[in-house]
């Protein structure tokens, strides 16, 4: 049985990834990881008669605790982010510190974890970067990609992901 991680599993992607992997017909354990109490409490709610959809609050600038919950772990779908671009260009050190260095946290921890994929959800606005979003979206498939080439054979394998604007999404 294959066990996902999905960081940011409240938010607009990884709330419609982990509707999809609790399906029952996929078999999967997923663990949810975000650091939203209100909405991680309603999203444990939602599948509190799931047995293997698993709730963690936490937050991937820790990385002790991201070390934590990532034994067992096969997959790691990456869509935690700063992603407002207006917020991030106001208060560009919080993007960095999500965006950039959050996920090198999860790039570290899947790799000593022996976690077989981590696909990170970067964003269409990393192509040409004009704002601080696209320029922490466009380092992190730059992270990704030193990631896998600093892999030895049949470690993790990294990769990214690019969504546009998504319809009826939270940012």
């Amino acid at each position: 049985m294959t066990t996902y991680l999905i960081t940011g599993s409240c938010g607009t992607i990884g709330s419609a990834l982990v509707s999809q992997l609790a399906n029952e017909r996929t078999g999967c354990t997923v663990r949810c990881v975000d650091n939203s109490e209100s909405l991680l409490y309603f999203q444990q709610r939602t599948y509190q008669g799931n047995p293997r959809v698993e709730s963690y609050m936490g937050d991937i600038r820790n990385l002790d605790r991201l070390c934590s919950i990532m034994g067992g772990v096969d997959v790691v779908l990456h869509t935690a982010a700063l992603k407002h671009v207006g917020m991030c260009e106001y208060s560009p050190m919080e993007a960095v510190q999500t965006n950039i260095l959050g996920l090198n946290n999860v790039l570290k921890s899947a790799s000593d974890a022996g976690v077989s994929k981590v696909i990170f959800m970067s964003s269409d606005k990393a192509v040409n970067p004009t704002n601080v979003l696209g320029t922490t979206k466009l380092m992190g498939e730059r992270l990704v990609t030193a990631a896998n080439l600093n892999q030895e054979n049949g470690g993790t394998i990294f990769s990214s992901v690019r969504f546009g604007n998504v319809l009826g999404s939270n940012g």
